[in-house]
């Protein structure tokens, strides 16, 4: 994914996240608007909810500051990420909007989810947890696995089918590849050609349902060399030498990694 395929933010705004077994963790985010409203978006693509929803959560733990240390803490209605939140049956049902130009892309991606893992989609039928497709402004962006309810992905213009992947694969729980606990092993983050109002995209909060089998340079989930770049030259460097064939940050299929995560948290 290049990073004009992630989504103009206006500003930043602390969200929170829960891992499980975890308590709540707050986490910078990027503002991002999204037909006149504004969310919370990490990591570039990641979307915790709305800034008022971050707020409503922030007003709570200020009240019940166990919250952010009792690890058995729940408060629905914004990103709580661990089993609980898989799609029940491996099935993600789904919308596509009408308004939403170019959908074979969407269907596309489908296909890739559906031919190589273990997870399947169905054209939403009543059920009260869904997907929708969503035109946007600019860039891509989802939340993380199932949030309850109406939750969208949004897909701008110039998002690609390998982009969808992508973002199917936070929709079905997935975080970013280089966010995994064991990340600088692999890689080295050259922090001085990362756009300084960006750096916060790179930070290590998240700690639940990533660093599942061996890390993947050619994961779909797998930022690029050059993201949020400031200077155009590399913002990551692996530390070894990349298999054959391999190439860091692509947006085209499911990689042999991310096809046996997907199957090892959907088995």
């Amino acid at each position: 994914m290049n990073t004009s395929q992630f989504p103009t933010s206006s500003g930043f705004a602390v969200g929170y996240i829960k891992p499980s077994g975890q308590p709540w963790q707050p986490i910078l985010g990027s503002i991002v608007n999204q037909n006149g409203i504004d969310y919370v978006v990490v990591q570039g693509c990641i979307i915790l909810g709305t800034v008022e929803e971050m707020n409503e959560l922030a007003n709570d733990i200020q009240n019940q500051p166990a919250l952010l240390t009792d690890a058995n803490a729940i408060k629905l209605g914004t990103v709580i990420v661990g089993q609980g939140v898989r799609w029940p049956g491996n099935t993600v049902p789904y919308e596509i909007d009408g308004a939403l130009p170019n959908q074979n892309r969407v269907t596309d991606a489908i296909a890739e989810w559906e031919q190589k893992t273990n997870v399947k989609f169905s054209k939403h039928n009543g059920e009260p947890d869904f997907v929708v497709f969503v035109p946007a402004q600019d860039g891509c962006a989802s939340t993380v696995g199932r949030k309850g309810g109406r939750q969208e992905i949004w897909l701008s213009d110039n998002c690609s089918k390998g982009n969808v992947i992508h973002e199917i694969g936070h929709t079905l729980g997935l975080w970013h590849e280089q966010s995994r606990i064991d990340r600088d092993l692999f890689i080295e983050i050259l922090w001085a050609n990362v756009d300084s109002s960006k750096r916060h995209n790179f930070d290590q909060h998240i700690h639940d349902g990533k660093d599942v089998g061996a890390y993947d340079f050619g994961s779909i989930m797998h930022y690029p060399p050059k993201a949020f770049s400031i200077n155009g030259s590399d913002t990551i460097r692996p530390r070894t030498s990349l298999p054959p064939g391999v190439v860091m940050g692509q947006r085209k299929v499911l990689s042999p990694g991310d096809i046996a995560t997907i199957n090892a948290i959907y088995s």
